[in-house]
């Protein structure tokens, strides 16, 4: 049985006492564990009489039953919730993988991350967020941070590549692009009516947030959009003078390819900052190199900045 499911179905009956003592023990799960009738009945607010008859509804056999099911669902739920977060990933929409991705990949800030902050990071739409946590079973972005807090966390590795890879990397970078190449991207900035900016990976918003604030910090009209829906109504009506702008530090995904696919048929011209090994690298109009190795690309997009804002 699982009796967290039916305590969120009840918790929505008409009966405000049983609906006042489902959203309690919801609530309440991991305190749930030594709990005994008289403490439960009393903390919720509720007699004995309604406990029981809360029990049945609930499809218990007795109350003895009711008990033991919430006292296993107040040791288990931390744990599973993340598992449950991981084999779900495959039935989830697009926008909402990401958000799993974004989660699973550091549990810590997610767990006390707003609802703005985690949708950047998942690069979606707050409205996905809540989405997300409600398939969840979970009433809203708090009381998914709350479980996210008490489950396992699991933090990103903070590894620091040795100097010397680094430096090789961006050398290798260097010399990928001509300083032609450059220049051609700096005047074509330079020209843009308005630049959008799109950031092809989730775990790299701060790097696509970065790149968007230095490009106005340089006078630039940019746009950063990070809602598929508005992104989609932006794409349709770009105009040959406009510009595409994609950072792409780690892979390209389908809505990075259907944003090249709308500029070519606008006739707005795609500058890509991406890897060579990627196919994006040969679909822009102009490719400006970020290096092979993939521990190194965040210094490569922070050198390539410096190096358009010279040309700039």
């Amino acid at each position: 049985m699982d009796i967290v499911w039916q305590l969120r179905q009840q918790s929505e009956r008409a009966d405000a006492q049983e609906s006042r003592l489902a959203r309690f023990i919801l609530a309440n799960l991991n305190a749930n564990v030594h709990v005994t009738m008289e403490s439960l009945a009393t903390q919720a607010g509720v007699s004995p009489d309604v406990l029981r008859r809360f029990a049945t509804s609930a499809g218990c056999q007795d109350l003895d039953d009711f008990l033991h099911q919430v006292r296993k669902a107040g040791q288990q739920q931390d744990v599973e919730f993340i598992d449950v977060i991981r084999q779900r990933q495959s039935s989830l929409s697009q926008q909402e993988k990401r958000v799993a991705e974004a989660i699973l990949s550091d549990t810590a800030f997610a767990a006390s991350a707003t609802i703005e902050q985690l949708a950047g990071r998942a690069e979606v739409s707050a409205a996905t967020i809540t989405r997300f946590a409600r398939s969840l079973g979970c009433e809203d972005i708090r009381d998914l941070r709350m479980r996210l807090a008490r489950a396992p966390q699991r933090q990103p590795p903070h590894a620091i590549a040795p100097i010397e890879a680094i430096t090789q990397a961006l050398t290798q970078q260097y010399g990928q692009a001509e300083a032609a190449t450059w220049q051609r991207a700096a005047e074509m900035l330079r020209k843009a009516r308005s630049v959008l900016l799109i950031g092809a990976s989730g775990l790299q918003t701060t790097l696509v947030a970065d790149v968007h604030q230095r490009l106005q910090n340089a006078g630039l009209a940019s746009a950063w959009i990070q809602d598929d829906n508005l992104l989609s109504m932006t794409l349709s009506r770009l105009q040959p003078d406009d510009l595409l702008m994609i950072l792409a530090p780690d892979t390209v995904n389908s809505h990075v390819l259907s944003a090249v696919h709308h500029a070519h048929i606008q006739k707005t011209p795609v500058i890509a900052l991406c890897a060579k090994t990627l196919d994006l690298a040969n679909q822009a109009d102009i490719w400006l190199p970020l290096p092979e190795a993939q521990h190194a690309r965040r210094y490569g997009i922070l050198f390539a900045l410096d190096r358009l804002e010279a040309a700039l």
